[in-house]
């Protein structure tokens, strides 16, 4: 009860209303991190559902804005002509080592021209400004299975012939001088004549599917939301008990007099045990 009182003092009321404000801001930072958790959670259940799906003809997960909704990793199929030159994409890691990623352009009947990320080559050996030796892509009709991604924000770099600095739409056209479909393939594989194409490039990592920590840290900001109350819980104790000391010296140096006994002991009992 003497705390009760204690709390409805105007300088406690204060502490009551910063302990209650911060408990406000760890309740959204906590539920900040919970939507990044099902945010993550919706991509994996997104990968799920796509990922190893039968491929579907590309207009089927895409529009004129791009990859329709709940279409992202969508496993499509294309018929087409490759150009006879790639654009190269600079500075793609893969599996922690750095070079390029080999875009092709393919020329299809039903989707214009589709931009096919076709895989990864490291650096040259004479360096990143020199191209790494690739194989053409292949002449005459290919298929290709693959899945469907949105295109990279532009970085506005200015390149050099044949290369992007990441997968933007605007980019691409200016590089290709075509007018990209929507969304372009990462490419699973390719057929020529009935037979696979060996394109010698290094297949590209899977898509992430970590959740990160976002749930624990949810959970973490929302037990912390007490912290502040318990603050002014324990700060309305210790003076109430030092208001007792004042009352009552003789008391107060008993007990601190049994305190620093209990701690003697223990220390005693710790040199015991190391012996």
């Amino acid at each position: 009860m003497d705390v009760l009182k204690r709390l409805m003092q105007p300088k406690w009321i204060g502490g009551l209303l910063l302990a209650t404000l911060f408990a406000v801001v760890c309740f959204f930072l906590g539920d900040w991190q919970w939507s990044r958790y099902e945010a993550k959670a919706d991509r994996n259940a997104t990968l799920d559902r796509n990922y190893a799906a039968e491929p579907v003809p590309l207009s089927e997960v895409t529009d004129a804005d791009g990859i329709r909704p709940g279409a992202d990793w969508a496993r499509v199929e294309l018929r087409g002509t490759y150009e006879p030159r790639h654009v190269y994409v600079r500075n793609r890691p893969n599996d922690g080592v750095y070079g390029y990623e080999v875009l092709g352009v393919l020329h299809t009947d039903t989707d214009g021209a589709v931009i096919v990320d076709r895989g990864w080559v490291r650096n040259s050996p004479d360096g990143a400004a020199v191209l790494p030796p690739v194989d053409d892509p292949p002449s005459g009709p290919v298929t290709v299975v693959g899945w469907v991604r949105p295109y990279e924000s532009t970085l506005g770099r200015e390149m050099p012939e044949n290369q992007v600095a990441s997968i933007a739409i605007e980019d691409l056209a200016e590089e290709t001088g075509v007018a990209p479909a929507t969304a372009f393939v990462r490419a699973q594989t390719e057929t020529a004549s009935g037979a696979a194409v060996d394109s010698g490039l290094v297949p590209l990592e899977e898509p992430d599917r970590g959740l990160g920590p976002h749930q624990a840290y949810a959970i973490q900001w929302w037990i912390t939301m007490v912290l502040g109350y318990a603050f002014v819980v324990l700060g309305v104790r210790r003076e109430l008990r030092e208001e007792e000391d004042a009352r009552d010296p003789e008391a107060a140096a008993e007990r601190e007099r049994v305190k620093a006994e209990k701690k003697k002991q223990k220390v005693s009992r710790w040199d015991e045990e190391d012996a």
